[in-house]
């Protein structure tokens, strides 16, 4: 066994591991949003706070299932895709400042979708119009909603698309 040489990574810079940190930490706390609106979707789909056999009380969350779904499951997926993207800085031996710029972007893709996701809970048009369409007339949390979500689709392309074309490189 200890004839077997391992191949090992080189040490991570200083600056590249705070990046990856700073990813872990962000896709964790979206992750635990994820599963809080998992509460809601709980509650929402019950119609009450039930703690049996403690007590049970009823309640009107806002907005619907499928929109307490979507704040459940898309906070834990983009902070599944944070963490594993920002883990990934150190196979591409990327230059810190690309490092920096994917690190930013997958912080705005993380908080622009979980301010979409919980934002249009409270909205008339499931933030997705920044006008009248065919789910109702838009307020406030709709554009809310509508712009932070705006900026992370660039954001997250932007990310992506530099993880992936970094990846063809090697």
């Amino acid at each position: 066994m200890d004839s077997i040489k391992r191949e090992s990574n080189p040490p991570l810079p200083p600056n590249v591991k705070t990046l990856q940190l700073s990813s872990i930490f962000h896709g964790s706390a979206a992750l635990l949003i994820g599963l809080l609106a998992g509460i809601g979707l709980t509650y929402s789909a019950l119609g009450e706070i039930s703690l049996w056999p403690i007590f049970s009380t009823p309640i009107n969350m806002p907005g619907d299932i499928a929109l307490w779904r979507a704040a459940h499951t898309g906070s834990i997926t983009n902070g599944i895709a944070c963490i594993a993207a920002g883990l990934s800085l150190n196979l591409l031996s990327l230059p810190l400042p690309t490092a920096r710029r994917i690190c930013f972007s997958l912080k705005i893709m993380v908080w622009g979708n979980i301010i979409f996701y919980i934002a249009r809970l409270w909205g008339t048009n499931r933030g997705l119009a920044l006008h009248s369409e065919q789910f109702g007339t838009g307020n406030m949390f709709d554009v809310a909603s509508m712009l932070p979500a705006f900026a992370a689709i660039f954001f997250t392309f932007y990310a992506f698309v530099t993880l992936m074309l970094s990846s063809r490189k090697k």
